[in-house]
């Protein structure tokens, strides 16, 4: 019966590691870890790659499960322990020295939270950019908050519901914001978008994540920032492991100022 039941777990385990996008190499190094937001790609960090001294530290860039050139296993869920699962198994078989400092945008954040609960020991510090942290909890909301995470969830249904008029408007977006990572859902990348979405940014249990975490956590986004609740981060400020940081005339995008500020914070404790 034992050899049945490791034979399962063998199968369900994923069998192929995530597309590592960029490693500067040097294992004796601290590491940091990049983890990109939904339906972008590891090119969301060429601004911060380019301030961070990879002389004196290990930068790694991950494209997440079911994004860039990773893996996109039929039947997958995409829930955040879907996600942590890859990144952990990756990191394990690139041989990253611990604790490393992992450093999360959008999505990404949520799932740098996630892994801090789960592999606390493993980091040294989390960056949590662009949070879009959305509270469970009614007693935590004012009506203000609730009315906004509403709106907020409300879209990424809609989103999910109307595949055709999702993609054709991230392409159109894209074009019109010139950008060269961000949300751009095609047919091939429709599924972990659409899961990724419900199951990881919807169903996050990030609140609870970070309250309970024993990790320092900075949380670092823009006051422009599109998908935001200001409230639901300001409540972070009575934890006292977390330190927020708001940026002036900065959106949710990692532009050149965003990136420049992101870098000064990571590199401010060692």
């Amino acid at each position: 019966m034992l050899g049945i039941f490791k034979r399962i777990v063998k199968v369900l385990r994923p069998t192929d590691d995530l597309n590592v996008a960029f490693d500067s190499g040097g294992r004796k190094k601290p590491t940091i870890v990049l983890l990109h937001g939904i339906a972008a790609t590891s090119k969301t960090w060429d601004p911060l790659l380019s301030q961070i001294d990879t002389g004196n530290y290990r930068v790694i860039a991950l494209d997440l499960l079911g994004f860039g050139q990773s893996p996109k296993p039929a039947g997958c869920q995409y829930t955040a322990d879907d996600h942590v699962l890859y990144i952990h198994r990756t990191l394990r078989h690139l041989k990253v020295r611990r604790p490393f400092k992992i450093v999360g945008h959008s999505m990404g954040a949520i799932i740098s939270a996630d892994y801090c609960a789960r592999y606390p020991k493993d980091i040294k510090a989390a960056y949590l950019l662009s949070l879009p942290l959305y509270i469970k909890d009614p007693g935590l909301h004012t009506n203000f908050s609730r009315t906004h995470t509403d709106l907020y969830l409300n879209a990424y249904n809609f989103l999910m519901q109307n595949k055709k008029f999702t993609i054709l408007n991230s392409q159109r977006l894209r074009k019109l914001l010139n950008i060269n990572d961000g949300v751009d859902v095609t047919e091939e990348t429709w599924d972990s978008f659409r899961l990724s979405l419900q199951h990881t940014i919807i169903d996050q249990n990030t609140y609870d994540n970070i309250k309970n975490s024993i990790v320092p956590i900075h949380i670092i986004y823009g006051s422009l920032d599109e998908f935001l609740v200001q409230e639901s981060v300001d409540k972070m400020r009575d934890f006292s492991h977390v330190d927020i940081v708001k940026l002036a005339v900065v959106d949710h995008l990692l532009g050149k100022k965003f990136a420049k500020a992101v870098a000064r914070e990571i590199v401010k404790e060692d």
